[in-house]
């Protein structure tokens, strides 16, 4: 069975009190509004018994992986009838689909994505997350045993996050740490022993950290890798050369945040080598990366991996001509104006700007003053422009993906198949390019240009950086929809926010996301439940927003 990969950011999800009781009583929460939408009660005894009742005793566990071996059964009828009660028991089934998904027999594999598909991920999934927020709050007695049962049926990585944060938040009450959480450090069940630990490491739990690093040697491959990342993030050493040892044993998510993890303590500067989608050149992406650490680990600073923001917060006025940045007050620190029609920037080191002009078919490199120091001409106007870590300049155009040198050559281009056009794209700090095509598709491709995923997007306007993040995930905003979207490397959408028009977004170290839209004239910034809590208003319109 696949479990989910359990994030290893807090998400920030707010807690709440209970209602009031009186003549004025609290207004609901936006978490208990849509659990009780869904005819779940709010109070803890309600909000238990809606997870006890998503969680599958172990004999109808192994009955679901009877039903997913069916689904490659050699009789027809069977293979059917084993679909159809897979999509009955809808979220519950999703991990052992997941898994199937990426079985080695293809009758298999596309049933179960064809199961996935006609499940859906539904409001089902918000609502848990919203009832695990509750729990949370309520802290029903035996809270932690019901969600620790609950979590390897969690259908998304953000309710696993979330019932994480649930039992991180119950693991240690009046300085003593919750018995059943100790216990089930040791449970026959992987995902719940790994989330048993992230709960009490986030809990800062002292009495548990021999137990939880202990978790570095666990038989389960997934298991050093969840445990490795968080003790990584909590700059243990001895975490990394288990994560690149297990590189060959993940999911391709996975994989990709174990190397950015890796490209980040070596300041972009790792082993030339591909991340491989099979299992031989995931071996030859862990062998690079294992000779890489016993040459440099021991001179490696952990604290790299801490984002180093200083809440600065770059605004890009198209209309206007300017780029300007801003403190966290809102307070102006300086400007550049002259620009003809920016649809990109990026601020550099020495207190310069890189600048995508799009009507001067220019990209350009200024000083604060606004002095032009280095210059890219081009026969086509720029929609994106990003200084890379080797010096070299990437650019996006409506036709081509072109690398120049510091000379201006061109070292590396790319086009579309059959001529098929380019909205928005970014180079990745493993080599990787991403792009949204005009054929309304996100496209992840090699350093090479060959295609690793793609996924059908819904993107109306051009210009600028898509925003990719680490684990895979693609934010794209739709503005049909009035969302912006988080969509999972498999084309799912795992997290959305409503804003009115929205044309960019980037996701921040804090788990929130700063998000700019077509004619609002605002920059803005919303935490994971989609609550505002920071804008920047201008007088014309700010279309693309950066924060460092």
């Amino acid at each position: 069975m696949r479990c989910n990969p359990l994030g290893l950011v807090v998400l920030s999800g707010s807690l709440w009190l209970m209602p009031g009781f009186g003549a004025d009583p609290t207004p609901l929460t936006a978490d208990e509004q849509l659990v009780q939408k869904a005819k779940v009660g709010t109070d803890g005894a309600s909000l238990l018994s809606y997870f006890r009742k998503r969680t599958l005793p172990e004999v109808d566990a192994g009955n679901i992986r009877d039903l997913v071996r069916q689904l490659g059964d050699e009789d027809f009828l069977t293979r059917e009838r084993a679909c159809s009660k897979l999509v009955a028991l809808r979220t519950l089934a999703l991990p052992f689909l997941e898994a199937a998904a990426k079985d080695t027999d293809i009758e298999i594999s596309r049933r179960a994505l064809d199961c996935i598909r006609r499940i859906g991920g539904g409001p089902s999934l918000a609502v848990d997350a919203a009832a695990a927020r509750l729990v949370a709050a309520r802290k029903p007695a035996g809270a932690v045993e019901v969600m620790l049962n609950f979590l390897p049926y969690a259908s998304t990585d953000h309710v696993a996050d979330e019932v994480l944060n649930t039992l991180a938040l119950l693991a240690v009450r009046d300085g003593q740490t919750d018995k059943a959480l100790l216990a089930a450090i040791a449970d026959k069940s992987a995902p719940r022993r790994a989330g048993a630990a992230l709960a009490l490491h986030r809990a800062g739990a002292a009495d548990a950290k021999a137990a939880v690093r202990k978790l570095l040697q666990d038989p389960d491959p997934m298991v050093r890798y969840r445990i490795g990342m968080a003790l990584a993030r909590a700059k243990d050493k001895d975490a990394v050369p288990v994560l690149i040892d297990v590189l060959p044993h993940l999911m391709l998510a996975q994989a990709w945040l174990v190397e950015d993890m890796l490209y980040s303590l070596a300041e972009e500067r790792g082993p030339d080598v591909w991340l491989g989608v099979d299992e031989v050149g995931r071996k030859k992406c862990r062998d690079a990366w294992s000779d890489w650490w016993t040459k440099h680990g021991a001179k490696v600073d952990m604290a790299r991996l801490e984002p180093n923001q200083k809440g600065l917060t770059l605004l890009v006025f198209l209309d206007a001509g300017k780029v300007m940045e801003v403190d966290q007050k809102g307070e102006k620190l300086w400007e550049v104006g002259g620009i003809d029609f920016p649809l990109d920037a990026q601020v550099l080191p020495n207190d310069r700007v890189l600048l995508a002009e799009y009507k001067g078919a220019r990209v350009t490199e200024r000083d604060r003053k606004g002095t032009v120091v280095w210059e890219k001409k081009l026969g086509a106007g720029p929609l994106a422009a990003q200084r890379l870590a080797n010096g070299n300049t990437f650019i996006t155009t409506e036709t081509q993906l072109i690398e120049v040198d510091k000379t201006g050559k061109e070292v590396f281009t790319y086009s579309r198949p059959n001529g098929e056009g380019i909205r928005k794209a970014m180079k990745l700090r493993n080599g990787d390019l991403a792009c949204v095509t005009t054929g309304n598709q996100f496209v992840r491709l090699n350093p090479v240009g060959r295609t690793i995923m793609s996924f059908p997007v819904e993107v109306s306007t051009n210009g600028g950086r898509i925003e990719v993040l680490p684990s895979g995930r693609v934010l794209i905003p739709v503005m049909s929809l009035g969302k912006v979207i988080e969509f999972d490397s498999e084309g799912r959408a795992v997290w959305e926010v409503a804003i009115e028009e929205p044309v960019a977004a980037v996701r921040l170290p804090n788990g929130n996301t700063l998000v700019t839209t077509l004619n609002q004239n605002r920059a803005m910034e919303f935490d994971r439940a989609g609550k505002e809590v920071w804008q920047y208003k201008g007088d014309t319109r700010i279309t693309r927003a950066f924060r460092r």
